[in-house]
């Protein structure tokens, strides 16, 4: 298919998409400014160069599976939500956390920016000022009514996070990776520290909303990973998160704290409160979470009471009829109730406020 041909489908696709149901509609004037790209590409194209087009219509492409993941039948929103609440601790600029619906287990972040790359590339372009930061991360289709197992996604926040004011890459002028290994070119060594770097400091991220559940989400991911050009060593991630976690002197822990302090960004700390949730989840009602703070800590609290129910079947509605999956489906619903009834309670205060 040629670029233009591809961008005539593209302009029907997220014309269709301007008009779905969103959550935030944000994501329609997204979908509905993109459209006015597309055609200002396709009735300008003789005058930009092949390659330009090419790299638009591919950007347009990769952008439109997160904007359909985002629709309200989509969206795992309620994890959304309390990303984006998170995501305002770091970046004041109003960010849309969109997801990529998954067929396939796994969580990643793509962090290509669509319109930062339109105003760089489409210089007849007016884009009017609209620069939105658009967060693109993937999850498991099977997990958007699922939020205990959305923790992964508060590391992939923390990707982004590090991405957008280069954290990690800033790290390497205060700490220099030792020398390579013999059989090791130096810059192939100096990008596996990066890359480890960048996972760390996810991983500690994720800690600072949900604890104990940043290791535990990860021992269930990659429970014995060895180290690659990619990652760390699973166990030697895990005794990151715990020295940070039990506040332990550790060198990586020390080395952000550090560069996080020369960006003036907001330090590594904890950021969770944990909600006691056995009471009301016993008798199969929604926690009244109180603050933020419990908001985050309800993540890693409904891991702690599901499996705990799953070892132990000690809840009164668990009888000889709940398997396992009766048992999961309950508690994330729980989970997702409370999260939601928290969600309502802050928008309808914000409107009586307003």
């Amino acid at each position: 298919m040629t670029p233009i041909v591809n961008l005539h489908i593209l302009v029907e696709r997220y014309t269709q998409l301007s008009k779905s149901a969103y959550f935030d509609p944000a994501f329609r004037d997204f979908a509905s400014r993109t459209v006015e790209a597309i055609v200002h590409v396709i009735e300008n194209a003789a005058s930009y160069p092949e390659e330009v087009v090419r790299q638009f219509q591919e950007h347009a492409w990769h952008v439109m599976q997160f904007l359909k993941g985002s629709r309200s039948n989509d969206a795992p929103h309620e994890a959304q939500y309390v990303l984006s609440k998170a995501l305002k601790e770091w970046i004041n600029d109003d960010a849309l956390i969109s997801s990529a619906s998954l067929e396939h287990f796994g969580f990643f972040l793509n962090p290509a920016d669509l319109w930062s790359h339109i105003a760089r590339a489409l210089n007849m372009f007016d884009t009017k000022g609209y620069s939105p930061l658009l967060v693109r991360i993937g999850s498991p289709e099977a997990f958007k009514h699922r939020p205990i197992f959305c923790i992964p996604l508060f590391h992939e926040l923390g990707h982004f996070v590090d991405h957008h004011y280069k954290i990690s890459e800033l790290s390497l002028l205060f700490a220099q990776p030792g020398p390579p290994p013999a059989n090791l070119h130096p810059a192939i060594w100096r990008e596996a520290n990066l890359n480890h770097r960048m996972e760390h400091f996810a991983d500690l991220f994720s800690a600072c909303y949900t604890g104990e559940g940043s290791k535990k989400s990860l021992l269930a991911i990659a429970p014995n990973h060895g180290a690659s050009h990619t990652h760390p060593a699973t166990a030697k991630r895990v005794e990151v998160i715990e020295h940070f976690l039990g506040g332990h002197q550790n060198p990586m822990v020390d080395l952000f704290q550090a560069t996080l302090a020369a960006r003036k960004l907001p330090s590594l700390s904890q950021r969770f409160k944990l909600p006691d949730l056995t009471a009301s989840f016993n008798d199969v009602l929604p926690h009244r979470l109180l603050e933020d703070a419990e908001l985050y800590g309800i993540f890693y609290g409904g891991w702690e009471y599901l499996f705990d129910q799953i070892s132990n079947r000690a809840a009164p509605w668990i009888d000889e009829g709940v398997d396992v999956h009766g048992i999961e489906r309950t508690v994330n619903d729980l989970v997702e109730k409370s999260i939601r009834n928290f969600e309502i309670r802050e928008r309808w205060d914000s409107v009586v406020t307003n």
